[in-house]
């Protein structure tokens, strides 16, 4: 786990309040999702940012000063696909969606997709902690079905919500006498429990319909054989009885395409690799159907901002 501190306030007096302000954008755009984002208080900046990352689950303490944002599909497109969960321990943040409007607040679970779109409103400080999650991590876990676009649970009455905002906060007294494997275990088990919340709010929102359904049976097979070689949309079509057409519907269902997504597994799996094995970089990239380890270094950079290498430095423990 990786932590550091950024404060963003006017006691940095080396810093003008259109750099903290660009600063804060920044690190709204990098933790979070991008969007329009404006301050409504008088001061421009005033906030803080703390970071606690498991791997490539950015974990983020923040107190952010009354601003407001939206976020429309053509943001939303930009964005790797993922998802962030929040959880707030002073203030509100009010989320209007296509759906419904939403209040992050003290006592609730907010998840939410980069594929969400809507406004929000934070009226005044707020202080929150965020998970961002690729739904590549996610995937290998069964949530029951499609992520819902945005879910607002109250721990109150739902346990297993109780649950994960009592684990997300408890780690903080442990986290920094983990070792590396004790790390990736946390991490691991963060994923059960999110996975967990989505699945047990299906019998809410309805059954999917066929596409979405036939989408993560196909995501599944992709899964499953990965290191089986070169996957092609007519294996995917073949060993679902339905036609090329219908694979590319399903993915075009929510906004991917097959390439994209064996792309983002084959990462996620090489990414396990470099965490968990001792294999070397250029058997990680064959294994995982990459042309070669340069091929599977500029892929690994563009997605994780740091080369194989690196990050096997930081987060590796085999």
């Amino acid at each position: 786990m990786t932590l550091t501190q950024s404060v963003l306030s006017r006691a940095d007096l080396q810093t003008t309040p259109e750099e903290a302000d660009h600063r804060w954008r920044l690190a709204v755009r990098d933790r979070l999702f991008s969007v329009d984002l404006r301050s409504t208080g008088p001061a421009r900046f005033l906030g803080s940012i703390e970071e606690r990352d498991l791997g490539d689950l950015r974990i983020t303490d923040w107190v952010c000063p009354p601003s407001a944002g939206s976020r429309g599909s053509n943001v939303a497109h930009r964005d790797e696909d993922m998802m962030v969960l929040c959880t707030a321990s002073a203030g509100r943040q009010v989320i209007e969606t296509p759906e419904g409007t939403v209040v992050l607040r003290p006592g609730t679970v907010l998840l939410m997709s980069s594929r969400a779109t809507g406004k929000f409103v934070v009226p005044h400080q707020l202080t929150k902690r965020t998970v961002r999650v690729p739904m590549t991590a996610l995937s290998r876990y069964d949530t029951g079905g499609g992520v819902p676009g945005c879910l607002l649970l109250e721990t109150a009455r739902n346990p297993l919500a109780n649950l994960f905002q009592d684990f997300l906060m408890g780690m903080d007294r442990h986290v920094e006498r983990m070792s590396a494997a004790e790390v990736e275990g946390t991490r691991n088990t963060l994923l059960v429990l999110i996975a967990g919340l989505i699945r047990a709010s299906h019998s809410d929102i309805g059954d999917s319909e066929f596409l979405p359904l036939l989408r993560k049976q196909l995501e599944a097979w992709v899964i499953d054989h990965l290191a089986e070689g070169a996957i092609r949309v007519g294996d995917l079509a073949a060993a679902h009885s339905v036609a090329p057409r219908t694979v590319h519907r399903a993915f075009a269902s929510t906004g991917d395409t097959p390439g994209s997504v064996i792309r983002k597994h084959r990462l996620a799996a090489a990414r396990d690799d470099l965490v968990n094995t001792n294999s070397s970089i250029a058997a990680i990239a064959h294994r995982w159907g990459f042309c070669d380890a340069s091929h599977f270094g500029r892929e690994f950079r563009r997605d994780f901002s740091v080369s194989p290498g690196d990050y096997r430095d930081a987060h590796g423990f085999a």
